[in-house]
């Protein structure tokens, strides 16, 4: 997935990524692979979906590989339960004879994906990682200017019932009055 400007899109995880945010996430990455500097990065939704994939590597098709990351976060994730040792932002290093490789949770939604050659310091780029990581969560868990336009006082269904304006009995009944009676 390339960023949208003209919207939002929609994530089969159930994330909407707005385009202010779509930029927010394109700086935090452009940032990191400068600083590292990063050879490759792959930013995915915990489901597998591509989100952004930059850098160079040679052949490598970033839809399996998402895939890969995301059920690899996954595993991840339930070894550190299963141990008593999860916490937020897991992060996995595979150590190669010309690459390192990170892998990190970025808030409840992305797994981000960052390749450094091996003659970056360890300590320096997990550091690194880790902050973009939640620089990533922070940018798609605030609301983005996009929804500030929505009335605070709105009326609509989705609104009542999140303020707990309806209860969700009153909602389905309502909704059912309407189709009955537009016949």
């Amino acid at each position: 997935m390339q960023p949208n400007p003209s919207g939002p899109a929609r994530l089969r995880s159930g994330l909407i990524l707005y385009p202010s945010q779509n930029h927010a996430i394109d700086v935090a990455l452009s940032e990191l692979i400068e600083q590292l500097p990063a050879r490759y990065v792959l930013l995915t939704d915990v489901s597998g979906q591509v989100i952004i994939s930059r850098g160079h590597h040679t052949g490598l098709d970033p839809v399996p590989l998402a895939s890969l990351v995301a059920g690899d976060l996954a595993a991840n994730q339930e070894i550190a339960r299963l141990l008593g040792e999860y916490r937020p932002s897991q992060l996995t290093l595979r150590e190669g004879d010309t690459a390192h490789t990170f892998t990190v949770e970025a808030g409840a939604y992305l797994a981000l994906l960052v390749q450094i050659d091996s003659h970056v310091p360890l300590g320096w780029a997990r550091i690194m990682v880790l902050q973009c990581a939640q620089k990533l969560a922070q940018i798609v868990e605030t609301p983005p200017p996009e929804t500030q336009h929505r009335s605070s006082t709105s009326d609509s269904a989705e609104h009542r019932l999140l303020t707990g304006g309806d209860d969700l009995s009153d909602l389905f009944g309502n909704a059912l009055d309407e189709l009955w009676n537009q016949s």
